[in-house]
């Protein structure tokens, strides 16, 4: 009975493991979108001449800004880190 119990611990722990594995996989890959996202945004900021659209660049800019940091603490909180990211390079 006791060899159960150890095996059905172990599958469990296996499986919280590849769960963890896949929220830490989510959360880097929204982290590495919302970062292109504020970069697409900066070159839009850059180019963009009429002053309506340069405001909602701007708050645009403030919201991908606060989804960022909600993002990188709740990394912190669960202890996921990583090398910095880096732009994707074009085969060819």
């Amino acid at each position: 009975m006791e060899t159960v119990l150890k095996l059905i611990q172990r599958v469990d722990s296996r499986e919280t493991d590849k769960k963890q594995e896949q929220e830490k996989r989510q959360l880097l890959e929204e982290l590495r979108e919302v970062a292109r996202l504020m970069a697409c945004n900066d070159l839009w900021f850059e180019l963009e001449c009429d002053e309506n659209l340069i405001e909602a660049c701007i708050y645009q800019r403030e919201a991908l800004q606060a989804r960022y940091r909600y993002l990188l603490g709740t990394a912190r909180r669960k202890g996921i880190s990583c090398e910095p990211f880096q732009p994707k390079r074009a085969e060819g």
